[in-house]
């Protein structure tokens, strides 16, 4: 009887430490990510401008990544003692999946994915947390839910040059100009 009870303890314990350190394996983050972007570089813009003679510009995957990043950066602290620490942002039209590296509580590395979508509605771009997966098992939205980024296209375009339109393709944003008066 003895030995029976000392065998479930033994179990019970094993059970009581390796499932937690099992979880917390199974959720640390497998790459390293950080939250650097790069400016938008306006006078590259603008050649673009030139040789393609239209009033529009193609805003690349890596150019969402940077403008997003930023935005992320100034946003690292997040609800629930949530701390954003890397991001590495893939565009599919107006869908952006992000790679998180997030921490929780200063301690637990977490690796997470978000889903969100983009949106302009003039003259600000906005940014809408859909939903949050860590390791393919979906988060509630109350545990992990970022509020809208909103940030305006004009801040980053010369002066007397406005946005007319925004078109979200597969791997780009076409940003349509107007000249203003």
């Amino acid at each position: 009887m003895l030995r029976k009870r000392f065998i479930f303890m033994l179990i019970l314990l094993v059970i009581l430490i390796g499932a937690p350190m099992f979880i917390i394996w199974q959720v640390k983050p497998t790459e390293a990510l950080n939250l650097d972007y790069k400016e938008i570089s306006i006078p590259s813009k603008i050649a673009e401008i030139v040789k393609s003679r239209k009033l529009e510009v193609q805003l690349t995957e890596q150019d969402i990544n940077d403008l997003v990043k930023k935005q992320l950066a100034e946003h690292q602290v997040l609800p629930h003692d949530f701390r954003l620490e890397g991001a590495k942002l893939t565009l599919n039209g107006s869908n952006l999946e992000a790679d998180l590296n997030l921490r929780w509580h200063d301690k637990l590395p977490i690796s997470a994915k978000m889903m969100f979508t983009l949106a302009y509605h003039s003259p600000n771009m906005s940014i809408q947390h859909v939903s949050t997966s860590v390791k393919g098992t979906k988060i509630p939205s109350e545990w992990l839910h970022l509020d809208p980024i909103v940030f305006s296209i004009e801040d980053h375009l010369p002066l007397l040059i406005g946005v007319k339109n925004v078109v979200f393709e597969e791997k780009a944003v076409v940003v349509q100009l107007k000249a203003l008066r």
